[in-house]
């Protein structure tokens, strides 16, 4: 069985306040949905592992690198939002709209339509590599909330996603 699990976040899962570089955290891994989630949280925020935990570790925010932002492989994002499109939860669509909207943007996924669906617009995917389609809800998010999805899907550099 393949895992996909994101690095650590910038961001306390609990609180909502930026994890700091050199700081203690905790780190949880659940099972939701089929898939398995990372969540992270500062100290201030943890206060014990759910019950649905599979496991758990208390680890340090690593720094920053300074080698300029991190390049992100446009395969690797789409694998992914494959993944997000099997069994999205609330959340994961907000994810799963913000990556649709980067991998449009690298060309990896094409627009072949706009539908409605449910009286929402739903954008129809196909994949550069002739996967697909992807049926991807349209989310009314906020720059603030687009920047913060980008820095827990990329660690804090959103640069990565340009």
């Amino acid at each position: 069985m393949d895992f996909n699990i994101r690095p650590i976040s910038r961001v306390c899962a609990a609180t909502g306040e930026s994890l700091v570089a050199g700081s203690t955290c905790w780190s949880v891994l659940v099972e939701e949905e089929g898939r398995m989630v990372r969540h992270d949280y500062s100290l201030e925020g943890w206060t014990g592992p759910p019950c649905a935990a599979v496991g758990y570790w208390q680890c340090e925010v690593p720094a920053e690198s300074g080698s300029g932002p991190r390049l992100i492989d446009p395969d690797s994002l789409f694998d992914y939002f494959v993944q997000l499109c099997e069994s999205p939860n609330t959340v994961e669509q907000d994810y799963q709209y913000v990556l649709a909207l980067l991998l449009l943007r690298k060309r990896r996924l094409i627009l072949d339509q706009t539908v409605e669906i449910d009286d929402r617009p739903v954008m129809r995917l196909n994949g550069s590599g002739g996967e697909g389609p992807f049926d991807v809800e349209e989310r009314e998010l906020t720059e603030q909330q687009i920047l913060q999805l980008q820095d827990q899907l990329f660690g804090g550099t959103p640069e990565a996603a340009a």
